[in-house]
């Protein structure tokens, strides 16, 4: 529910989402609404309403208001301060990880490379050799860094 004058709980969408490309198909059908504005919060009931997964997470450390593009970065560095480590892919010799590193699986993170966390790199990424990933970065499934 998008801003509901009666809430039925304490709990709010804290404005951050990882969907994958079937939310285009969504918001492409949206309409305005009585504010003016396509509501990511129909956006989701459609993904239920097609029978797709949705999940959620609790956050319960802070709250961040991302109605502005600042809010937005600042954000992402939150969420990405709790990442938990995890290699699912490929690290190859001479290669320098820092901090809270999340590797996806098939994944190979090339010689000579950097990556300072936080930082999540998706499944099946591809990144140049000797690259510099992060920190604060996030990097979808099936990207190229070049």
């Amino acid at each position: 529910m998008e801003k509901p004058k009666e809430p039925p709980s304490d709990y709010a969408l804290t404005g951050i989402y990882f969907f994958r490309q079937t939310i285009f198909e969504m918001i492409k059908d949206l309409k305005p609404s009585w504010r003016g504005e396509l509501e990511i919060t129909e956006a989701i009931q459609t993904l239920m309403d097609w029978g797709l997964k949705v999940g959620y997470e609790f956050v319960s450390d802070w709250w961040k208001d991302t109605g502005r593009p600042e809010d937005i970065l600042e954000a992402n560095q939150l969420f990405l301060s709790d990442i938990k480590l995890s290699n699912l892919g490929t690290v190859e010799e001479d290669v320098t990880l820092d901090g809270k590193v999340s590797i996806g699986r098939g994944t190979t993170i090339p010689r000579g490379s950097t990556v300072r966390g936080p930082v999540v790199i998706g499944k099946n990424c591809e990144i140049e050799p000797e690259a510099y990933v992060g920190p604060y970065t996030s990097i979808g499934d099936g990207a190229a860094i070049f």
